[in-house]
């Protein structure tokens, strides 16, 4: 207090922890602000605050020291720091009251684990090779997964979506709706509106420019409507152009209109001759819109003249819809259960014992790749389960070199919590790079995974690695170090220190001997 310095003392360092171990000192939000403070400065400015706590300790060792001193006590420096304790236990307590220590320690540990790792090359080499295969091997699975069976289809509420199906006991279930069941089915369920058919209708362009064999689609008008997509530009079929006889027109994918007409804001209304009729574009689609199949030129389904168009029993037409606001899926399959049984009373020959199923649109695109798939991930999370564990034998024979310098620690005052957390901080460590490593891997890989998958894979052109699938690998880097560094961490040697030592590390344990044989 006689000191100048002393007055409006700098509340840091052992003060400082002395008003964080007790609480209720100052109270309510003054207080935690206060705390909030305290420790952010802590975390941002430990150097500082180490130099106060430092200049508050020798502050009190030079106050003892007078004390002794006007005893006319020997050697007071001596008596004074005999009565003050252990300086460096005053200092881990002071930072132990600052609630960053933890922060410290973490910051500690990663530095020893990378200059660990940088001193075994060849080890960290293997290990992270190991980890990264396991983890992009099962992260490309994920992906795949994410985008196809996981996220929703890319339209507007598309859980409305749903696929038509009929279903007899004859033949089970089946995706084809014949054209005149598709116009009852439309002019009679009030739940699913709009309503929309299609089938393959590819075939030549011969103008404008060379001649080129491209895909196409027969669609009704709707079509677009039932996805909720907006045309790029022009609009859609109109119900007088979806008939026998209408007027010959035709929307164009985007990339067709780039290539054939170099993108012209005037192709509304432009000609075009495809199979040798003469087409007026009324649209153009959005850029990279996609079904099921490619197309590059879409016309109406209604003026096709095929004879099958008019033959009830011609089951070849695809049928999707949507919802419609108020409508639930069981009244929807009710209506539809009334109308299958009108029909079947109309027409007995074509329709009798034929029931109609609302089915969602994403399980019909999905089809039997789903039990695939999740079967697929089954098996890369085995490949990375023995990934964990060849790391964690690799871990564990490493440990069994460090006995000595962990019972080193445990010596000098080392608890076991902080021995396992610098284990499993190694583990871990080594196991985000790991990820790292294996993200790039499983970036590399989803093309050509895509590439070689035997048939059409859904939804192929929406599969990318996004946030959701990054923090999966995240995640599971996490969980490898903490599955591979557990058994290292809690092998660490805590009792017969001094054997530990004179042995150094060199020979294996029954423990460890025990380890290594559940890992085979």
């Amino acid at each position: 207090q006689d000191r100048p310095e002393a007055t409006g003392h700098r509340r840091s360092g052992v003060a400082q922890a002395g008003r964080c171990c007790r609480p209720g000192s100052r109270s309510g939000v003054i207080h935690m602000l206060s705390d909030f403070r305290y420790r952010l400065r802590a975390l941002f400015r430990r150097n500082a605050m180490e130099a106060e706590m430092e200049d508050e300790l020798r502050f009190h060792l030079e106050q003892q020291a007078d004390k002794f001193s006007r005893n006319s006590a020997p050697d007071p420096a001596r008596n004074a720091r005999l009565a003050f304790g252990s300086t460096e236990a005053i200092r881990e307590e002071c930072r132990e009251a600052r609630g960053t220590q933890w922060i410290e320690d973490l910051r500690q540990d990663l530095r020893y684990g990378i200059r660990a790792l940088a001193q075994r090359p060849g080890f960290a080499a293997i290990a992270l090779l190991t980890l990264a295969l396991g983890i992009g091997a099962t992260t490309v699975v994920f992906t795949v997964i994410n985008s196809v069976l996981i996220q929703p289809l890319p339209y507007p509420d598309s859980d409305r979506l749903v696929a038509i199906h009929q279903h007899t006991d004859q033949y089970g279930e089946q995706w084809g709706v014949s054209y005149p069941d598709f116009l009852d089915l439309k002019r009679h369920t009030h739940s699913l509106a709009p309503m929309s058919a299609w089938n393959n209708g590819g075939g030549t362009i011969s103008e404008p420019g060379l001649a080129e064999r491209v895909n196409g689609l027969e669609i009704s008008s709707d079509y677009f409507r039932v996805y909720g997509i907006a045309l790029a530009r022009g609009r859609e079929f109109s119900s007088e152009e979806d008939r026998p006889g209408g007027p010959p027109v035709a929307i164009i994918s985007h990339s067709l209109w780039q290539r054939r007409f170099h993108g012209s804001p005037q192709i509304i209304g432009s000609r075009l001759v495809f199979e040798g009729a003469t087409y007026s574009v009324v649209g153009v689609a959005p850029d990279g819109f996609q079904l099921e199949l490619p197309a590059e030129i879409y016309t109406p389904l209604g003026q096709d003249p095929a004879k099958r168009m008019q033959n009830r029993q011609a089951r070849f037409l695809r049928v999707e819809a949507r919802l419609s606001p108020n409508a639930t899926t069981a009244a929807t399959q009710a209506e539809l259960a009334l109308n299958s049984r009108n029909l079947a009373r109309q027409y007995p020959k074509e329709d009798e014992g034929r029931t109609t199923l609302a089915v969602p649109l994403q399980q019909e695109l999905v089809g039997d790749v789903s039990s695939t798939l999740w079967l697929l991930l089954g098996a890369v999370g085995l490949v990375l389960l023995i990934a964990c564990v060849n790391v964690a034998s690799l871990l564990l024979a490493r440990a069994v070199s460090r006995d000595r310098e962990l019972a080193m620690r445990v010596a000098l005052g080392a608890r076991r919590g902080r021995l396992i957390r610098q284990c499993l901080t190694e583990s871990a460590l080594l196991a985000v790079c790991g990820g790292l490593l294996g993200s790039l891997l499983a970036y590399a890989s989803i093309g050509p995974f895509v590439t070689f998958w035997p048939g059409a894979l859904p939804r192929a052109q929406e599969i990318h690695l996004d946030g959701w699938v990054l923090a999966f690998t995240f995640a599971v880097s996490l969980l490898t170090g903490l599955l591979s560094g557990l058994a290292p961490a809690v092998r660490a040697p805590m009792r017969e220190l001094e054997q530990t030592l004179r042995m150094g590390g060199r020979a294996v344990t029954g423990s460890s001997r025990r380890l290594h044989s559940g890992f085979v």
